[in-house]
């Protein structure tokens, strides 16, 4: 009873603290960074942390890290499709490497890493709605770093976490399907306008002056929108 209260006060104060920073965040890339710095300061022995957005390729959408050391560290997982990271991600369970230098897991980026300061690693995954979205990672420059209580702490923290940063993602692309609608209604009626401009300027039908439009796209390897542009300007004198 007296070890599980000051954990349990310790962990709702660093909740608050992911919660605070991942509602506030603007986008998924400043989610994932601001999320990378609360890992770094609430995992006992970590020197630095990082957090992924990870596509269904294994490949990295969004990433934060809190120093060159775990950003390297995650991009030779990505380049070599391999890592404690990446495994984690796909396996959906946490994983934990006491000492890179032993580690026999993932050979390729064990090799690539042993020039930097890096020898304990623990990984977690980000799952919401039951699919698997990204990983969270510690490191540490020290072997035995981590430990079952650390493996506590971010299991504990990649829950709210990942219904934050879905949240953030779907919010993102939302906000991006909005933009993408109002620059296509935009540019439709701007196609109009031009076929307008040709039907009147070359006694053209609707179609034809379609067909006017689309020849000189293909011929000049130019978004159809843009000739509609050019000809308005071209009817405009702007």
């Amino acid at each position: 009873m007296s070890n599980s209260l000051p954990q349990a006060y310790e962990l709702a104060a660093l909740t608050s603290r992911l919660t605070g920073g991942l509602l506030t965040a603007k986008d998924a890339s400043e989610a994932v960074q601001s999320l990378a710095y609360v890992l770094r300061d609430s995992i006992p022995e970590s020197a630095g942390a990082g957090a992924s957005i990870i596509n269904s390729r294994g490949r990295s959408e969004s990433a934060g890290a809190t120093d060159m050391v775990v950003l390297r560290a995650d991009e030779l997982q990505y380049e070599l499709g391999q890592g404690p990271c990446l495994s984690a991600w796909a396996e959906q369970r946490s994983i934990i490497i006491q000492d890179t230098t032993e580690e026999t897991r993932w050979p390729a980026w064990t090799a690539a890493i042993k020039g930097l300061p890096l020898r304990s690693v623990l990984s977690a995954p980000l799952t919401t709605r039951g699919k698997p979205i990204g990983a969270l990672k510690v490191y540490s420059p020290v072997p035995l770093a981590f430990d079952d209580y650390s493996v506590f702490l971010i299991e504990r923290l990649a829950t709210p976490a990942a219904v934050l940063l879905g949240n953030v993602r779907d919010r993102e692309a939302a906000q991006q399907l909005s933009e993408d609608l109002a620059d296509a209604l935009a540019n439709r009626d701007m196609i109009s306008q031009a076929q307008g401009i040709l039907i009147e300027r070359m006694n053209l039908s609707s179609q034809e002056a379609l067909h006017v439009m689309l020849t000189a796209s293909r011929g000049e390897s130019t978004p159809l929108h843009e000739i509609a542009r050019a000809i308005l300007h071209s009817a405009t004198g702007e």
